[in-house]
Parts: C-alpha cells; sequence; structure tokens
C-alpha cells in the first residue's frame, strides 16, 4: 500500500508530464503482478477488450480499472444488494446474469449479462440504491470503487463518466418507451 501512495503521488504531481505518466504506470502493473500472472492477466485484459463497458479503455487503462476493483463471485439467487443500501461500488459483469428488481413491489425491471454495468446510480448521485441486485445465476463480477476511481485516477473519470452517461441515457430511452406502452 505504501508503494501504492508513493507512485500515485509521484503519479499525479503537476510535474508528472505524460511520459512519466505512463513510465509510472507501467511499473505499478509490473510491481503488482508476478511474471507467472502476468500472461494469464494479459489473457484477461484481452478478453475484457470485447467488453462494452472496457472497450473504450486502453490496456493500461483497463488494468488500472482493475487494480481499483474486486473480483466476486455469488451464487443464484444471492442478492448483492439491496433497495435503499448505500452505494459505494459499482459492478461489471464478466460471467452470468444478474436480476434488478423493486424491492416493495418485486417488479422485474431488467436482467443483465456479461459487459454490462449495474449500481451506477448510487455511485454517481449519492443516494441510496435505488432497486436490489440479485444473481439469477451463479455471477462473477468486478466490484469497482467508484470513487476512488473518480477521485485518486482523474485521468480516467473522463471515459468512466462518458460510458456511463451513455448507458443511463439507453436505460432512460427504454423506460420511455414502456412508458409510451401504457
Amino acid at each position: 500500500m505504501i508503494v501504492y501512495k508513493i507512485i500515485l503521488q509521484n503519479f499525479n504531481s503537476p510535474s508528472a508530464g505524460a511520459e512519466r505518466a505512463g513510465e509510472l504506470k507501467r511499473r505499478l502493473m509490473s510491481a503488482i503482478i508476478s511474471k507467472s500472472d502476468q500472461s494469464k492477466k494479459k489473457k484477461l485484459i484481452d478478453s475484457l477488450a470485447n467488453y462494452s463497458f472496457f472497450s473504450s479503455f486502453t490496456t493500461e487503462e483497463i488494468s488500472l480499472l482493475l487494480f481499483c476493483s474486486e473480483r466476486v463471485k455469488y451464487d443464484k439467487g444471492a442478492e448483492i444488494f439491496k433497495e435503499g443500501d448505500i452505494g459505494t461500488q459499482f459492478y461489471a459483469i464478466l460471467k452470468g446474469h444478474v436480476k434488478i428488481r423493486k424491492e416493495a413491489s418485486g417488479r422485474f425491471l431488467a436482467q443483465l449479462g456479461p459487459g454490462e454495468v449495474f449500481g451506477e446510480m448510487a455511485v454517481l448521485d449519492n443516494q441510496p440504491r435505488s432497486a436490489t441486485a440479485e444473481a439469477a445465476t451463479a455471477v462473477e463480477l468486478f466490484a469497482f470503487d467508484g470513487h476512488r476511481l473518480l477521485n485518486d485516477f482523474p485521468h480516467l473519470s473522463v471515459k468512466l463518466l462518458r460510458y456511463l452517461a451513455r448507458e443511463l441515457s439507453k436505460r432512460l430511452r427504454q423506460a420511455d418507451m414502456l412508458l409510451d406502452r401504457f
């Protein structure tokens, strides 16, 4: 953790040029990943680049995203978070499917699959979770600390916020189409 803080201080310093910042990112990633794990990590990053959430990020940026995430698994039927909870994390689905539903009515809102993101609203607006997320199948996720990403890695913020804005806009349009049916 101390190494991370030192590198991060250097990375965010005003004197750190783009070249130096790139070198610091490479050093950080190679310090964290052992040689035997590097090929596994490279394969993972290459496969993630095909998912919509990761597709606009460079290999180095995906590495930083993964550095700020925790890989978690849930069994079918497990609750990932509950409507009304305070949320600081958002999730990207690696494997499996997640159901999003309203708690009080039990109304099904969406089923999401690999490459899709959920839980971002609570991170963006600092409000309680607006719905419950449950594993529809056994699921493997990346749990991202949204505030850490936005605060510690501002260079990723623009791409991250642009992606999340597109996703929220897409979902709003879908909700509008559903309302038009009634």
